[in-house]
């Protein structure tokens, strides 16, 4: 059960009068138009106030989440339904892009507040098709934010957050998915449940090829360095390894080594995820040293050749940092 906190006595007590209100308006169904008629019209509409209000208590009808989120019911182009009651929040949707090895909801969430605040479980997500059918979700939160790791992150105020909403395993002729849910978990006095959810989300066909110049095999060389880079983008056929050190195919692998000799420390890093544009991408891979999950950018340069990283950050923490790469890293063909 995810709630940890919740009113029921009044979510109990707003049931009971929804139930007693639908039953009134069957009664009053039965009557005949014409002396009480005017009274009953009046009353009718009432009711309708009452039954609305009630709604907003449970939860329930088009007015749920609009008292706390700031883009709660809106429909973005396409028909999708954006609702958001992640009190202080605002979210913007931007659409769908398809990456080789999942078709991504991007969106941007902004903390609307001028305090930071700490949203917990950024990553309990569910997905449904419009077949009923349940797909595997991921998150992928923008460098605009502090991670704490496992999912828990720090918003600025005042500051957007680009996100992609990650859809795994999804038919590549196009589809409609019916809910895209992210439940997340903030802290005032106790720990409070919210939801984003975008509705009705039409997926295009996957697009037939993805061409980018993130292929092929890079080196460096230093006194007591060495360095191998390894990518395959979108292709994933290179071997690598997870965070238990099970073996898996991946994007690409990241050696570094330092020293020589008898004294040469190494570093293997498998990259497990990508999302590109152009001559960079964003990508996360697994630390060898500490089973980490890094975030970073990589960018390819045209004129000579080279690829070097940027933006290096820890996502996934499960141990103490060993990784590596680096920022002054430079990677040649």
């Amino acid at each position: 059960m995810w709630g940890r906190t919740g009113n029921q006595n009044q979510n109990r007590t707003a049931m009971k009068s929804k139930v007693f209100i639908s039953a009134l308006a069957v009664v009053l169904a039965c009557f005949p138009e014409p002396a009480e008629a005017q009274f009953f019209k009046k009353l009718g509409k009432a009711l309708e106030q009452v039954e609305k209000k009630v709604d907003k208590v449970l939860g329930t009808g088009a007015e749920a989440g609009t008292a706390e989120g700031d883009a709660a019911g809106t429909v973005a182009p396409g028909g999708t339904t954006v609702s958001n009651n992640l009190k202080g929040f605002a979210v913007d949707y931007k659409g769908v892009t398809w990456q080789e090895d999942f078709c991504g909801l991007d969106f941007v969430i902004t903390n609307k507040g001028d305090k930071t605040v700490r949203v917990y479980s950024f990553d309990k997500m569910k997905a449904f098709g419009a077949d009923g059918a349940e797909y595997a979700g991921r998150s992928i939160v923008g460098n605009a934010v502090t991670s704490l790791g496992n999912g828990d992150f720090d918003f600025e105020p005042g500051v957007p957050v680009k996100c992609v909403y990650a859809l795994f395993d999804v038919p590549g002729q196009g589809t409609k998915m019916s809910l895209c849910q992210l439940r997340l978990t903030t802290f005032d006095n106790g720990y409070h449940d919210s939801f984003v959810e975008f509705r009705n989300v039409p997926l295009p066909p996957r697009p037939a090829t993805i061409s980018t110049p993130f292929k092929g095999v890079w080196t460096l060389g230093g006194t007591n360095l060495e360095g191998k880079l390894i990518l395959d983008f979108p292709g994933k056929s290179v071997d690598g390894m997870d965070a238990l050190s099970n073996g898996i195919k991946c994007y690409g692998t990241v050696y570094v080594g330092y020293g020589s000799g008898a004294s040469l420390q190494v570093d293997e890093c498998s990259i497990i995820s990508w999302k590109g544009e152009g001559n960079k991408a964003t990508v996360e891979f697994v630390g060898g040293r500490d089973g980490n999950t890094y975030q970073a950018v990589m960018t390819y340069a045209p004129s000579d050749g080279t690829i070097s990283f940027s933006e290096i950050r820890i996502v996934r923490e499960e141990g103490m940092a060993e990784c590596f790469v680096s920022e002054d890293l430079v990677f040649e063909k």
